[in-house]
């Protein structure tokens, strides 16, 4: 597999679900060995566990007191298509653009883009069992020549329990979108995130269905949007990751927790 970058640059605005401010990125292209970062107020932000700064209902990255928020849907797209060299400058705000809550307009207009580099590009192999839990959550990390993601959540009354493999077609999980549910929309508020949240980029679920017109993208839509979100998150690790993982009700934050106890693996070899 060879390093890959974007013939051309690209932009992206948007609004920010969690700051609700207005968003815009530009992607630049950059030669073999760069790696991706994030460039914001002077500052490069390289994507590396070391730079994870918070993991609360989003995985954000900081450098020298300059955080850029939300970069999870942009990795697993990154992810995906296998870009391993890129600058990722945001100018406007402090967030990623979420765009319409799924990875798909990021995915649409990358795709084409995508040019492969001379140089060979890392694969982090997961070569020994690794499990991570909290509470009743857990994920186990297993060695797999393949990229396969199970993932099983409870989703109260309407959904119930769900449980979705991801085995390497993009078009299963590219649609699915960010979600809450609408009981959690007041403690969110509270939070101090969701200020740029809306219909137009979230599914809210209800104790009696979808309160977006149209429904469901995918009958197990929020299993297959966490899939997405552990995709991007396993893209700190700086590589394509080879392995096959199993989450039972995780989140960015135990995503997190792997990704450092992966890395500390990579680090001591």
């Amino acid at each position: 597999m060879k390093q890959r970058t974007i013939k051309e640059r690209l932009e992206f605005t948007g609004i920010g679900i969690h700051s609700g401010e207005k968003a815009k990125i530009v992607l630049h292209p950059e030669p073999e060995n760069t790696g991706i970062a994030f460039y914001r107020e002077g500052v490069r932000i390289a994507v590396s566990p070391a730079n994870v700064v918070n993991t609360f209902h989003s995985t954000d990255l900081g450098s020298e007191g300059v955080v850029v928020r939300t970069v999870e849907h942009l990795l697993a797209t990154l992810h995906l298509l296998g870009i391993s060299n890129l600058t990722v400058e945001v100018i406007g705000g402090s967030e990623i653009p979420i765009m319409d809550g799924s990875g798909y307009f990021f995915y649409r207009e990358l795709k084409g883009k995508v040019v492969k580099q001379s140089e060979d590009a890392e694969v982090f192999r997961i070569d020994e069992e690794v499990r991570v839990s909290r509470g009743d959550s857990y994920i186990v990390a297993l060695p797999c020549s393949c990229f396969e993601i199970t993932y099983e959540g409870e989703f109260r009354d309407y959904l119930g329990r769900q449980r979705y493999t991801f085995k390497g077609n993009v078009r299963d999980i590219v649609l699915a979108r960010t979600f809450c549910f609408d009981h959690e929309i007041e403690l969110i508020k509270k939070n101090g995130l969701g200020k740029g949240g809306s219909l137009e980029n979230t599914l809210v679920i209800g104790r009696d269905g979808i309160y977006n017109r149209g429904g469901l993208r995918y009958q197990d839509e929020p299993v297959r949007h966490k899939v997405f979100d552990l995709v991007g998150d396993l893209y700190l690790l700086g590589a394509s990751v080879r392995g096959k993982f199993i989450s039972y009700k995780g989140g960015h934050t135990l995503n997190y927790e792997l990704v450092k106890a992966l890395y500390s693996r990579l680090v001591m070899k």
